[in-house]
């Protein structure tokens, strides 16, 4: 059994196998209940106290909701998804699916096939049972490009699906495909019947602990508990109150002052400096991977000697220092140590080494070069890009910042046109590989937001998707040793997402890919 540490977690070994079609453990799981926050600082206080029912918990978070984010990892929905909205499955800590909706599954045809059962007692916040149109509705919006959900790939393998009765639905895929459950973890199930609605937060009913009460667009969010829920007794709390605060300053000053119980999208640096007062902890789950795009048709990128010494020119390991107050791991792969594939060499194929990236921008004409930056307006986000101008400077090219929101960054990451070179996270690096590759803009085989395009690269990619657990490895190797090769893009810090809670909050989980569960949560 291969056994590691993980960068993001107190030092502990924890087991891994493989899953069903080659999935494996990416970390702090979640099944039914997810995992408990990492304490970091101010640990040794006693979480003995019995549960109690009732309460409010308070929400600050550094952007706004998007009910229309109900099927996609991204800050927009990551507080709120897994509240009113429940998965098929769900990974355990060990990454093996367990059910959640589904109560059990089976493939045939040589893994073209799955048949999945569902719960025959669980009624969506309308009242109506959920059923097997609501499942297939589900999965099939996840290929919709307007639900922006990073399993739109893999939903793109499903041939057709059909219901055999109101609570069994058949899949048949394309092929198989390695990566099937990642689809499931991000594929909320909604209803159907109202599922027009969903993008203007008017009618958001899914089957999950919390339901959707009321949203004022750029202020706040109200969910309030589903009496009907299929687990009994839970959830605890009987409100969330979300609001959008996002001045990183004030949303720690929010917590500090015992306005907000839980905070989001504070500055890693401000979080780790209020977890040293006892009244506070930090949550850490997953992985979001931190990296540069460069664009192959816009010079210098068009040079691959200039794309290979921004790897050596960036001082990764500044970076998680100053920037991710020392969590997380400076690292040249885009996926986390829990991806089988992962490999300690290709985590630092591109040390730093200024000399080296000065000589090569120099051998390809390319010193004095000046290249705008865009940067995702995240807090993290942008203080990364101020350490990597200052590194591109020190090594012969000029650097002019250019902040976007975050939801004009995704437009033009989405449409290929970005500025030359640009900064940005993803928050599916524990996600496997051929996942993170063939879901997202910046490594799509076709249509990437680099433009850069490949047969050799296309087949790399086909291969990783279909690999059979015995390639696996194999497989996700020669992605990375690909993929940097050609360094359209370069993999910086893999850092965990961030949670600040005050420690009244008892019980709080989140999944691998770090979206709160609060089922067991409660105040005290």
């Amino acid at each position: 059994m291969d056994q590691r540490r993980s960068p993001h977690r107190a030092p502990s070994t924890i087991s891994r196998r493989t899953a069903l079609l080659g999935l494996t453990s990416v970390g702090c799981g979640a099944a039914l209940s997810g995992c408990r926050l990492a304490v970091d600082e101010a640990r040794g206080e006693s979480h003995g106290t019995a549960p109690r029912a009732g309460g409010t918990l308070t929400m600050a978070v550094n952007i706004d909701a998007d009910p229309a984010a109900a099927q996609s990892q991204l800050t927009s929905s990551i507080t709120w998804r897994r509240l009113v909205f429940e998965t098929l499955t769900a990974y355990d800590e060990n990454g093996i699916p367990q059910p959640q909706l589904a109560t059990g599954w089976e493939f045939s045809e040589g893994g073209r096939v799955l048949t999945l059962r569902l719960r025959p007692d669980v009624l969506l916040h309308s009242g109506r049972a959920v059923d097997a149109r609501d499942v297939i509705y589900s999965l099939g919006r996840t290929a919709d490009p307007d639900a922006r959900s990073q399993g739109r790939s893999i939903a793109s393998v499903i041939a057709d699906m059909t219901a055999d009765d109101p609570h069994t639905v058949r899949i048949r895929l394309q092929r198989p495909a390695s990566n099937l459950f990642d689809l499931f973890e991000l594929a909320s199930v909604i209803d159907h019947e109202s599922a027009n609605d969903l993008a203007r937060g008017t009618s958001v009913i899914g089957t999950g602990p919390f339901t959707w009460e009321s949203w004022t667009p750029g202020d706040s969010l109200h969910l309030t508990r589903n009496p009907h829920y299929r687990v009994p007794g839970r959830p605890y709390l009987d409100r969330i109150e979300q609001s959008t605060i996002i001045d990183p300053t004030a949303l720690v000053t929010a917590i500090r002052g015992g306005r907000a119980h839980v905070g989001y999208g504070s500055a890693p640096l401000d979080a780790k400096g209020l977890s040293a007062d006892g009244r506070f902890e930090i949550g850490l789950s997953a992985g979001a991977a931190y990296s540069l795009g460069l664009d192959v048709l816009a010079p210098p990128f068009t040079d691959i000697r200039v794309r290979q010494a921004i790897g050596y020119a960036i001082d990764r390991e500044r970076i998680r220092t100053q920037v991710f107050a020392g969590y997380g791991e400076a690292s040249s792969l885009w996926w986390t140590r829990n991806e089988p594939g992962w490999d300690e060499t290709q985590s630092t194929t591109y040390r730093y080494d200024p000399e080296l990236a000065r000589s090569m921008i120099a051998a390809a004409g390319a010193t004095g070069k000046r290249i705008v930056m865009d940067v995702r307006g995240l807090v993290s986000v942008r203080s990364m890009a101020e350490i990597v101008r200052y590194d591109l400077e020190a090594v012969g090219l000029g650097v002019q910042i250019q902040i976007l929101d975050s939801a004009t960054f995704d437009q033009r990451l989405a449409t290929g046109k970005l500025n030359p070179l640009w900064a940005t996270a993803f928050g599916i690096a524990d996600l496997g590989a051929a996942t993170l590759v063939s879901s997202i803009p910046p490594f799509l085989p076709s249509g990437n937001a680099s433009h850069f395009r490949a047969d050799a690269y296309q087949a790399i990619v086909h291969t990783a998707l279909t690999a059979p657990p015995d390639k696996r490895k194999a497989s996700v190797h020669a992605l990375g040793a690909y993929l940097q090769e050609q360094a359209f893009d370069h993999s910086l810090v893999v850092a965990p997402l961030m949670t600040l809670r005050s420690r009244r909050v008892r019980d709080a989980a989140q999944t691998r890919l770090g979206a709160l569960v609060l089922d067991n949560a409660y105040l005290v």
